[in-house]
């Protein structure tokens, strides 16, 4: 609770609002009964959910998140989609990484990069009718197969 007391604090939140955003948050990450365990003896996974508990304090217009959801169990993954679905509804933009499919399958745009190159780009199902694919993993495929064909045309020096 401390470490999250000081995030609300940088973000100008104070008194009864940091309170209510601190539990909302708890809550959400599924870390309420832990504010007052220190963080040196949480899990890996509950350090994940504390990141993301801090980063959602203040209703951010911008979130960045690198594969937020790895090591979470279904469930509270389903509820951390809906988080960022509401973020995204109230007009904030939510950016995520994941090599999850099923995961990018939810979100609104798609930007399919591999070893620095954008193979593809545009909303799930657009990427999935231009590769002729049932899947988001069988496009992906698709356009790693043609970008690797593309590189050996280019010889050696490419």
């Amino acid at each position: 609770a401390q470490n999250l007391r000081f995030f609300a604090s940088l973000h100008g939140l104070r008194g009864r609002s940091a309170t209510e955003a601190i539990q909302r948050v708890f809550r959400l990450t599924e870390l309420d009964g832990e504010e007052r365990k220190r963080v040196a003896n949480y899990s890996g996974g509950m350090k994940k959910r504390l990141s993301l508990a801090a980063a959602l304090l203040n209703q951010p217009p911008l979130l960045i998140l690198d594969e937020p959801t790895v090591g979470v169990d279904p469930v509270l993954r389903s509820e951390f989609w809906q988080e960022f679905r509401r973020l995204r509804d109230a007009d904030s933009t939510v950016l995520v990484s994941t090599h999850v499919m099923d995961e990018a399958d939810r979100c609104d745009f798609l930007v399919m990069v591999f070893e620095g190159d954008v193979l593809a780009f545009g909303t799930p199902d657009s990427i999935r009718r231009e590769a002729g694919a049932a899947t988001l993993e069988e496009a992906f495929l698709h356009y790693r197969l043609q970008s690797e064909a593309a590189t050996l045309g280019r010889g050696v020096d490419a």
